[in-house]
Formats: structure tokens, sequence, C-alpha cells
């Protein structure tokens, strides 16, 4: 037993090294990347300033406005990627944004070269807000209409042109992930680039010019079209590499940030329950994952199992009543619905377990805790650890506690021998 026990800690030891360098390196990369970004700013901004003859001054003015964006740009990305509220799983290490931000500032740059109201910057926006969100994707179209109006195009219509259009080209990209409306949306997007672009090339000259109709048709054309391509870009490379389960739309991906979010050490529950007492929070982290495998074995919901077992004792933050207290807490919270009937559930005092990832919390919950009372070298035999596991889970089906969950006997005893053979009690 001894000997398998350093064996454990060994392999323990050289995992976490290996994650600790594992993580170093994605911090230098990460580092890296934003510095890039940073990078890639500033020189929009300057070439802008330089290509299209500006004095001076206005170059060094162009230059300070690319690093105050860039530390505001950047600076608000960091929070949210910290906070897991965007992007989290698309762009964790920020390389395709790079690229994606390099793509963007270069065109940008390119599209001064063009008159006025046919620049095409409806797309500026569109490859941004699907490798991020319509936010980010939005705050860095206003930089390019910013540097545009510097460089000279500062009539203020131009201006709401443009940024009537960089709106457009953000949330055009929800109905995109609908094949059913994919040839709608084009059809909008140029009817909407057009319609543009003739209303305030009016309201700049007081009439309808011939090339302002040229320009409209161009416009419209590029916008609409250039946004099917970088959809298709985007889209056809994630079916082919990803499982079917990360082919999200943007629901789906909404909902998979708040099960991130939920489980986070940063959630604002979590922290309160580490402050409160480190060892119920470690028990809740154990239960949790013991939970998640457990439904993962039988089929049951994982999230909602982890979620269930870490939080299922909360209610001791607030005192008496426990059920009353986790209620109120995770409600509080905004926690899933199905994770509130769990804690409704809890110990079965009030009502008995009614899901079968309730069941799994009740019993993971009731074996480890009892581990966590009980001697370690007392449990040093595996003879004893089985023993403890299935006098446990006997007395709780014995109860009947988990008839009314759909916890069938080959459930029961898959969890029984996983509880005993795999799962780390110490």
């Amino acid at each position: 037993m001894k000997k398998r026990e350093t064996q454990r800690n060994s392999g323990s030891a050289a995992e976490a090294e290996g994650s600790k360098i594992e993580k170093e390196y994605e911090l230098r990369h990460r580092k890296f990347l934003i510095f890039f970004l940073a990078a890639c700013t500033i020189l929009e901004s300057t070439i802008a300033g330089i290509l299209s003859r500006q004095a001076a001054d206005r170059c060094i003015a162009l230059f300070f406005l690319g690093i105050f964006y860039a530390i505001l740009f950047l600076t608000g990305m960091e929070l949210y990627r910290s906070q897991q509220d965007w992007f989290y799983k698309k762009t964790e290490n920020y390389l395709h944004l790079a690229l994606c931000y390099f793509f963007s500032c270069t065109a940008a740059v390119l599209f001064i070269f063009l008159p006025e109201f046919a620049r095409p910057v409806l797309l500026l926006p569109v490859g941004m807000s699907m490798e991020t969100s319509p936010f980010f994707g939005m705050a860095a179209g206003i930089f390019h209409t910013f540097v545009y109006a510097l460089c000279g195009q500062e009539h203020i219509f131009v201006m709401m042109c443009d940024l009537l259009l960089l709106l457009c080209g953000c949330f055009t990209l929800t109905f995109f992930y609908k094949k059913e409306y994919f040839r709608w949306e084009l059809l909008f997007l140029f009817q909407f680039t057009f319609a543009g672009i003739m209303i305030f090339s009016y309201l700049q000259t007081g009439q309808l010019e011939q090339n302002m109709l040229i320009y409209g048709l161009f416009n419209g054309l590029i916008s609409s079209f250039g946004s099917a391509m970088i959809n298709q870009i985007y889209t056809k490379p994630e079916k082919k590499a990803e499982p079917a389960e990360h082919n999200l739309d943007i629901l789906d991906l909404k909902i998979l940030q708040k099960k991130e979010r939920i489980l986070s050490e940063d959630f604002e529950l979590i922290c309160a329950m580490k402050e409160f007492s480190d060892a119920d929070y470690h028990h809740a982290r154990k239960v949790s994952e013991i939970s998640e495998q457990c439904a993962r074995l039988i089929g049951a919901d994982p999230f909602i199992a982890a979620a269930g077992g870490l939080y299922y004792r909360i209610g001791r933050m607030e005192g008496e009543p426990y059920v009353e207290n986790g209620v109120a807490l995770a409600q509080s919270n905004s926690l899933p619905d199905e994770v509130v009937s769990i804690l409704e559930e809890y110990n079965g005092e009030q009502k008995l377990p009614s899901t079968i990832e309730s069941s799994i919390v009740h019993i993971v919950d009731s074996v480890v805790g009892k581990f966590d009372v009980l001697d370690k070298e007392m449990l040093s035999s595996s003879w004893n650890q089985d023993i403890l596991v299935y006098q446990t889970m006997n007395e709780g089906s014995a109860a009947g506690l988990y008839d009314k969950s759909g916890f069938s006997m080959n459930m029961f005893l898959k969890i029984r021998d996983y509880l005993i053979k795999e799962a780390k009690m110490f």
C-alpha cells in the first residue's frame, strides 16, 4: 500500500510540474501575442497618417491614439478573458485573435486609398466579432473609424455612415450560423450598405451623385459577399477539426461560458466558500470532481453533477436552516435550476433526490464525508475502504433515498465499483 501511495504521489508531482511548465509557456506565448496586438494597433494609426500625407503633428497624434487605444482595448480584453466571459474555448492562446486583428489592421490601412463611401468598412469588425464577440468587434471597428477621421475624412456624415456599417457588420454574424437565413442575410447586407451610403452621401452633398450610386453598388457587393467568405473561413475548419460538441452557435457558446464560469476558481460564490472554510472548499471540490466522473460513467449530465457537488453544502455558510440558505445563495448567484433542485434535496432532509445527478451527489458527498472524518491509518487497508463504501451506499439504498430519481441498480453498481477501485478519496 505504501509503495502504491509513493508511486501515486510521485506521479502527481510529475503531472503538477508538467502542468506548471505548460502554463508558463502559455503565459509567455500570450504575452508575446498581446505585444503583437499592441504593435498592430500603433503601426496602423501611424502608417495611415504617413500614407495619407498628414502633417507631422497629426502623425504624432495618431501614434499616441494607437498607444491609448491599445492600452484600453487589451486591458479590457484581458479582464474579460480572466473572467472567462468570451471566446474562452475558441482562442485561449490568442493566436487566432492575433492573426485576425493583423489582417483587420492591414485592410484598414489599405482602405485609405479608396474613396470615402467606397470603403467596405463593414468587413473590418466581422472577423473580430466571430473570433471574440460583437462588443470587441465593434470596439476594434471604432478605432479604425477614428483613424480615418484623423487622416482627413473628418466630415460628420462619413463617420456616421462608417459607424452604422460597423454596427451592422458586428451583429449580422448571428444570422450566418443559420443556413436558412444565409441568402436573406446577403440580401440584407447589400441593401443596408447601399441604402446607408445613399442616405449619408445625400446628407453630405445635398444631391444624389452618379459616382455615389456606383460606390454604393460596389460597397454593397463587397460587404455582403466578403462577409459570407469570412463566415466560411471561420466555420468550415471548425467542423472538420473539432468534435461535434464544439460546433456551437452563439447561444450554445454562451451556455458553455456560463458553465465554465460557475465552476471557475474566480466565481464569487467559490471565493466566499474559500474564505468561509478551507476544509469545506476542498471537500466540495473533491465531491464535484468525483460526481462528474460518476455522471460520465452512467450517462448522466457531468456539468450538473459537478456543479451540484461543488455547491451541495453552501448552506453551511449561512448556518441553519441549511437547505433554505443553500437554495437562497444558489438562486442569488444565478445557478442553473437543475443545480438549485439538487440543493433543495440536500441529504434528503426535505425532499428525496428526484434526478440521477442528485442521487450521484448525495452518494459521493456521503462517502467522501466519511473518508474526511475517519482516520487515514484506519482506512489504509483497501479492505477497510471497500467496507466503508459498501456500508455508506447500502444505507442510502435501504432507506429508499434513490427510489424516485430513476437511479437503476446497474447505475448503483457502476458507481460503487468506481468509488472502490478508481476514485481518489484522499
